[in-house]
């Protein structure tokens, strides 16, 4: 049961809490390497091996989620292939009503993105998730992704937390587990299943609608 008191600052993920993830595995499985392929008349299954063998290894960094890096690496504009798709970016079922019901309570609300500014304000053009939070805090303002013990300190910092009177919610099991290492008092792991209090003291829910009605 979560358990928040009207100052509790609640700290939420955006892409597989609130936005549908698919959107970005679509961009990083298909228009990506299919505009490489395309552009550098080379095979389209050697592209993406090669593509995925580099996210590979800077997962978890911030080269991982920098769309500046993969411009420079791969000669592109990651940016301009992103707007120029038909698709735009969608809430997971449950998550833009658990958002109002969220904005009924005067608790401080923060994002936490590890994703590139650029692409999440993208996102805001079409999506109006921004208007439920007070503010949005990036990763790479930070200079440290959010599986980093140093971003949590920043955030921290910046954002004028107190990590005792605190929620965070993300969807990546390494994060989760790092700002349970902050000590950040109640994480809350978004993950299919059943939900449950795993031994470090995460709790998991199905999904941010979820989570919501679990609030006390």
């Amino acid at each position: 049961m979560v358990k928040l008191n009207s100052t509790t600052a609640i700290l939420s993920d955006l892409d597989g809490v609130i936005l549908n993830l698919e959107y970005d595995i679509k961009f990083w499985e298909f228009w990506l390497p299919e505009h490489v392929a395309s552009q550098s008349n080379q095979n389209l299954e050697e592209i993406k091996t090669k593509i995925q063998a580099e996210i590979d290894a800077q997962r978890g960094t911030l080269n991982f989620y920098n769309l500046n890096y993969w411009d420079d690496l791969l000669n592109v504009d990651c940016m301009k292939i992103i707007r120029e798709q038909e698709e735009k970016c969608s809430y997971l079922e449950g998550s833009y009503e658990a958002l109002q019901r969220l904005s009924t309570l005067k608790n401080p609300k923060h994002i936490l993105t590890n994703g590139d500014p650029r692409a999440q304000e993208y996102k805001a053009e079409t999506q109006n998730f921004l208007e439920f939070f007070d503010s949005i805090f990036y990763s790479m303002q930070a200079g440290y992704s959010k599986e980093q013990k140093e971003f949590w300190a920043l955030a921290r910092h910046n954002l004028n937390l107190d990590f005792e009177d605190a929620i965070f919610i993300d969807d990546d099991f390494k994060v989760v587990t790092a700002a349970i290492k902050a000590g950040i008092k109640q994480v809350a792991w978004i993950t299919p299943g059943k939900n449950r209090i795993l031994q470090n003291g995460i709790e998991t829910f199905p999904s941010l609608a979820d989570l919501v009605n679990a609030i006390s």
